[in-house]
């Protein structure tokens, strides 16, 4: 095709078009003509639209099918990244939070114990006692025989301005009954004002000594009384002054022991051994002259003694507890309603007239009067079987009748004999009652 770019030479006006214009004129037209088909003529038929169509709408189906799951396995990886992570998170926080439970249980524990020692170094370091009176129950040196168990018998105490502080008692010190040795348990009580007293048990464990091989005399006394002021009536159950001492002083001249209530109750069970020369002194009633000279005449031959406290005047039983108070005096019950008549039974005393509940009632609340309730004598030496069970059910470790004899190993404990000390006895005599010979 000629150039048309090229400069052609015009055709005269009114002559005849040559071959070439013709030509070109042609095929401008035709060029024309496939363009205006072009550019209005559809890119495809109506069949390949069907076909594009269908074709792009499954690949945009498959696309979509694709990118869900995708979407799914993002989110599906994704929950299971976070749970992952959520476990280990909660496990790492349930072991700080564990660990910090118990760092915070330790360091309360560690606050707690160093207050504890703290308030312990200061009861120690108390040099004050005040007006507190404090003393072991028992003998203030006691014995074990290497392998049997150590019998705690406790201590007691008052004061003129706090009252009764037994049950305030702490115990401290530690016995290896498998080592012999010496060892010492310490008792100590403070009163409201601040002050602090102590006392000190001396337990000797030893390899070897004489026991007692059948049973222990419990001495039972009611009255003692001076010369100078005699009672009225004047009975067996009254006891000169003089002759208490020289009763002391026999038994400490010939090495005599006495245990406390547990190691009697152990004793008489079969399970602890006891020195020989073991004797018990009990007092009933807490009549004001005798405890007057059991104040004297047991710190004087450093004798534990019990006084058997008769409590039906609550508050009379408790201020003599606190005017009579002594290291060597244990005060324990003879009850609060049961010394009088009412019953059927024995010497009549009430008891057999009292239900069981009554009964441990008045074990226990007259045991609070007096500050301890280790042990109990029954009023007129009145039993019954209710009366056993609630000894029990109070959780004393012995009653004590007035049957005149020894306490036998195997005894029933809730109901157990006392010999009889009548001031009309020889000195021989009560060498005979209290001797296993």
């Amino acid at each position: 095709m000629p150039n048309n770019d090229e400069k052609q030479p015009s055709t005269p006006e009114g002559a005849q078009p040559s071959q070439w214009e013709i030509e070109t004129e042609r095929s401008l037209e035709e060029a024309q003509r496939r363009h205006a088909q072009a550019r209005f003529q559809p890119f495809m038929t109506e069949e390949e639209h069907r076909r594009y169509d269908r074709g792009a709408y499954e690949h945009a189906h498959e696309r979509r099918a694709a990118k869900q799951r995708r979407r799914r396995i993002a989110i599906t990886s994704t929950c299971a990244a976070i749970v992952f992570t959520c476990a280990i998170c909660f496990g790492i926080a349930k072991t700080v939070g564990s660990t910090g439970t118990q760092l915070a249980a330790d360091q309360q524990q560690d606050e707690q114990a160093a207050i504890a020692q703290d308030q312990q170094q200061k009861f120690e370091a108390a040099d004050d006692p005040g007006d507190i009176i404090i003393g072991v129950n028992g003998d203030v040196d006691t014995y074990v025989l290497r392998g049997e168990s150590y019998i705690e018998g406790g201590a007691h105490a008052a004061a003129a301005d706090s009252g009764v502080l037994t049950p305030d008692i702490q115990a401290s010190g530690d016995v290896d009954t498998n080592t012999a040795g010496d060892y010492t348990v310490t008792y100590r009580v403070q009163d409201a004002a601040g002050h602090v007293a102590k006392a000190e048990r001396h337990v000797h464990v030893v390899d070897s000594m004489d026991t007692m091989k059948t049973g222990v005399p419990v001495l039972m006394y009611h009255y003692v009384y001076s010369a100078d002021n005699p009672p009225s009536e004047l009975n067996g159950n009254y006891l000169l002054d003089t002759k208490l001492d020289e009763q002391m002083q026999y038994l400490n001249d010939n090495g005599y022991y006495y245990p406390s209530f547990p190691e009697v109750q152990a004793f008489i069970l079969g399970k602890h051994s006891l020195p020989a020369k073991s004797v018990v002194l009990t007092f009933d009633d807490g009549e004001d002259g005798t405890l007057g000279f059991l104040d004297q005449l047991a710190a004087k031959h450093k004798i534990p003694v019990t006084s058997f406290m008769i409590c039906s005047d609550t508050a009379a039983a408790a201020n003599k507890v606190v005017q009579y108070a002594s290291p060597y005096v244990e005060y324990e019950s003879h009850s609060i309603s049961m010394h009088q008549a009412g019953g059927t039974v024995g010497h009549g005393g009430r008891i057999s007239a009292m239900t069981k509940d009554e009964i441990v009632s008045d074990l226990r609340d007259s045991a609070t009067i007096v500050g301890s309730g280790q042990a109990f004598a029954y009023p007129f030496g009145d039993t019954t079987a209710e009366g056993q069970q609630a000894v029990t059910e109070a959780g004393l470790c012995c009653a004590f009748t007035t049957n005149n004899d020894w306490c036998y190993i195997g005894d029933d404990v809730t109901a157990l004999n006392r010999v009889r000390i009548s001031g009309e006895y020889t000195m021989d005599s009560f060498a005979i009652l209290t001797s296993e010979e």
